[in-house]
Parts: C-alpha cells; sequence; structure tokens
C-alpha cells in the first residue's frame, strides 16, 4: 500500500464487521476491508461500491504488519477476541495505527490492557476495546451519571435483553466465557471463585423487579479507567441467559459446568451448556432484540439512577463502533493507551446522536 488509508475492518466480512464497514463507508471514509476470505472480500466490497480488500490471516505477522502500517486506525471485529485480540492488537502497535474492538470479552480485554497497554502507549497508539453493544453505552451513561460525584462508591449496573439469541463468534464466546472466572471491581479487580446467588434488581415500568445473576460483563475493566470507583456489581437478568428452573441453582451449576469442561465428557457439557443458554453456532441474519439498562451510583451522600434502552443490540454496533473509530482519526485526537468509550468520544453528543437508532436515556438524581 502505497499510502495510508483511513479506517480499516478486519473480520470485514462477518455480522458485526459488516455493519461497521457500511456504517464507515456511508459516513464518507475511505475504508479498507481486510480479513480470512478474499472471495468473501471480494462479495461484500461489490456490494459496498468497489471499496479496497486486504485479505490476510491471523497468523501472517508480515501481512498484519503490512495491513496495519497502510492505516489510521484498525477495527477488530473478528470473534471470540480471546483468538484474535493478540495478534491484531500487536501488529497494530508495530504499525503505528490505533486499535478498536468490539470485545464483550473480559478475559480478552483484561489481556488487552494488561499485555499491550504500556507498549501502545508509548507507540502513540490508542487501545479501545469493547466499543460496540450495550457495553459501549453503559460506559458513556455512567460517565454522564457520574460527573458530580468525587467518588462512587458503589456502581450497581443490570441489563435485561429480550429475544438474544447469540450467535456465531458471539456464541462460541458466550460457551468460553462460561469455564472462566467472573470479574467483579472491588478496589481493583477480583476473580470471584463462587458464582453469587441471583439477587433482584428494579428496572423501569414496566419490565420492573427481575431476579440477576453475575455475568462477565466489560464495564469493570472500562469503567474504572475513568470514573473514580470503589465497588462495580454488573449482572444480567436470569430470564436473558439462563432457563426459568435453572436461577435459583446458579452457584451450583457454574461450578458444575466449569469441572465438567475439564473433564473427558467435556462436550456433553457444551451441549448441554449450549442448550441452557439458547445459542447457535451458525450466525443468525437477524437482530430482534431490545436491551434495557439501569446503574444506580452512590457516594458522598448522593444517589443516582440512570436508565438506557434500545432495539439490537448487534445491529446497533455499526454505528457505536464507526463513530468510535472514526473519532481516533480526527485531528485533535491524541489520547493513547487503554482506553474506555467515554474517554475517546463526548458521551452525551454521542448517546443524542444515536437518537436516531432508537436508544434512550434517562439520568435521576436524589440527595
Amino acid at each position: 500500500m502505497d499510502q495510508r488509508k483511513t479506517i480499516a475492518v478486519y473480520g470485514a466480512t462477518g455480522y458485526s464487521g459488516r455493519a461497521i464497514a457500511k456504517e464507515l463507508v456511508a459516513m464518507g471514509h475511505d475504508v479498507l476491508l481486510a480479513g480470512r476470505s478474499a472471495q468473501a472480500l471480494r462479495r461484500l466490497s461489490a456490494e459496498l461500491g468497489d471499496i479496497d480488500q486486504y485479505p490476510v490471516a491471523l497468523h501472517d505477522r508480515n501481512g498484519l504488519a503490512d495491513l496495519t502500517a497502510g492505516v489510521r486506525t484498525l477495527v477488530n471485529a473478528a470473534g471470540p477476541f480471546a483468538d484474535t485480540y493478540a495478534s491484531v492488537a500487536a501488529a497494530a502497535i508495530a504499525g503505528g495505527c490505533h486499535y478498536v474492538d468490539i470485545s464483550g470479552e473480559q478475559q480478552a480485554i483484561r489481556g488487552l490492557f494488561d499485555d499491550y497497554g504500556s507498549a501502545a502507549a508509548a507507540a502513540g497508539v490508542a487501545l479501545v476495546p469493547s466499543a460496540a453493544f450495550y457495553a459501549a453505552l453503559a460506559d458513556l451513561l455512567i460517565a454522564l451519571a457520574a460527573t458530580e460525584f468525587e467518588q462512587v462508591d458503589d456502581l450497581d449496573i443490570a441489563y435485561h435483553i429480550t429475544d438474544w439469541v447469540p450467535s456465531g463468534a458471539a456464541f462460541e464466546a458466550r460457551l468460553r466465557g462460561l469455564t472462566q472466572p467472573v470479574l467483579q471491581f472491588d478496589d481493583g479487580l477480583v476473580e470471584l471463585t463462587t458464582q453469587p446467588a441471583a439477587r433482584w434488581v428494579d428496572f423501569p415500568a414496566p419490565i420492573g423487579r427481575r431476579r440477576v445473576v453475575a455475568y462477565p460483563l466489560p464495564d469493570v475493566l472500562t469503567i474504572p479507567r475513568h470514573v473514580p470507583v470503589r465497588r462495580i456489581r454488573p449482572a444480567m437478568t436470569a430470564s436473558t441467559v439462563l432457563p426459568p428452573f435453572a436461577v435459583r441453582f446458579v452457584p451450583q451449576l457454574s461450578r458444575l459446568y466449569r469441572w465438567g469442561t475439564r473433564t473427558p465428557l467435556s462436550r456433553i457439557f457444551e451441549r448441554a451448556g449450549a442448550a441452557a443458554t439458547g445459542g447457535v453456532r451458525t450466525r443468525i441474519a437477524n437482530d430482534p432484540t431490545h436491551f434495557h439498562i439501569v446503574a444506580r451510583l452512590s457516594g458522598g451522600g448522593a444517589h443516582r439512577t440512570a436508565t438506557l434502552s434500545g432495539p439490537g443490540i448487534f445491529d446497533i454496533t455499526g454505528p457505536i463502533a464507526a463513530r468510535i473509530a472514526a473519532r481516533t482519526i480526527e485531528a485533535d485526537f491524541t489520547a493513547s493507551g487503554p482506553l474506555a468509550a467515554a474517554q475517546v468520544v463526548d458521551p452525551a453528543e454521542f448517546l443524542n446522536a444515536l437518537r436516531d437508532s432508537g436508544v434512550r436515556y434517562r439520568i435521576d438524581a436524589r440527595r
């Protein structure tokens, strides 16, 4: 490549990668489509108006080096991210281009920050994981809600998602997440050795009071980067991820599943996990979901509740990731190292711009 393209999308032919590339093209950016299948890239290029392509495999270090040396920002949309972040992030740092991904995987985000954060900062490269889905929106929402707090003592975040059928790479990541410790934040990252019992959270009407379970969410890694917080308790409604009969047995089932996947019976346990979580390995072609977030912050005698909702947790990724990536190529963007979404874009401006995508939010204060 003779000159730097603006933004490359790696994994461009996947469900989310396609949506991100399409959004970037619509925004008028000079986009390079990258991924492992030359044939699939050619088809996508034709759909988007004859966009340049760059086929390269994850194990091709020289190819990735050439890719990152030729762009200003690289969006990694190829999951599961536990398998892709290291190769792509290392290449981005070596090539001097910013790295943005759409991972919701705790361990991948932790590895990105811990293993590549210092090198990225030294190279003037931004590392922006989880720039997608509901997690990026929660990060922005809580940045707004926390503006009047000197310190947030307790942050309780709960998600409720309807009609969620994780599929493809998202499904693979969920199964893998079931075998790993859940990270929480309590004056620093803490690995839960046992799954806590389910608890209850009040969502705005008409959802109402719902039982929630601890869930491996990105919030514990991204929010403390810009909010002075002591404790974070992120959770998902049990009905989102488990059949009704399993809710009261969450701690026991979690231990059993982790044990089972380490035995010769691992495939049986994996099939059981797949059945229980309702996911499929093949990528579904539509996104019928609706998501709701409620966050309660307290500290210094102040209390604040923030809520956000919207349709399509997968489809919303296109505009979210594209706009975050676009911010990194603006002339006044100088941040580097590990960053959360709220450290890259203006939270209020960003959330307000998503109203056309059906996103609505509200922040209420009480003292």
